[in-house]
């Protein structure tokens, strides 16, 4: 079998060094194409869904009071350290969603491990009941 050979001369050290710190922006430019990211978006299909509503000033405060409360839910830091959690796997779409996300809200401050367990604590919080109804029915024990 065959062994890739890795070429030491290519890496960028800074790059790889900057890509670790969470208290500002990377000290070297992270390539990314603004080309590319708005041929991606206009590629995706948008779905139009008519509502019978008129949009009203009550409308535009909830969706402000929606984002200020996205924000403060999910664009955190925790306080715990990503090497002690496990490792899971997720869809490249996702995963590339999600880094657009925390580096545009964000602004580069939150890694992507806290954004994960800032979704997944609200998740179980917001279903924390219907879980455990499941669960229960579920697991009828042994005896």
């Amino acid at each position: 079998m065959k062994t890739k050979e890795l070429d030491l001369d290519n890496i960028d050290p800074d790059f790889i060094i900057s890509s670790f710190k969470t208290n500002g922006k990377p000290s070297v430019p992270v390539p990314a194409s603004t080309e590319a990211i708005q041929a991606e978006v206009s590629r995706q299909p948008v779905e139009k869904v008519e509502t019978n509503k008129p949009e009203t000033d009550t409308g535009m405060r909830k969706r402000k009071n929606n984002q200020e409360n996205y924000e403060s839910l999910f664009i955190k830091e925790t306080n715990l350290t990503a090497r002690l959690g496990k490792s899971v796997y997720i869809r490249k779409e996702y995963h590339e969603r999600i880094l657009k996300i925390i580096q545009v809200i964000g602004e580069n401050e939150v890694s992507l491990f806290s954004y994960l367990d800032n979704v997944l604590t609200h998740h179980f919080q917001t279903f924390q009941n219907d879980i455990t109804e499941i669960y229960k029915q579920k697991n009828k024990g042994l005896f």
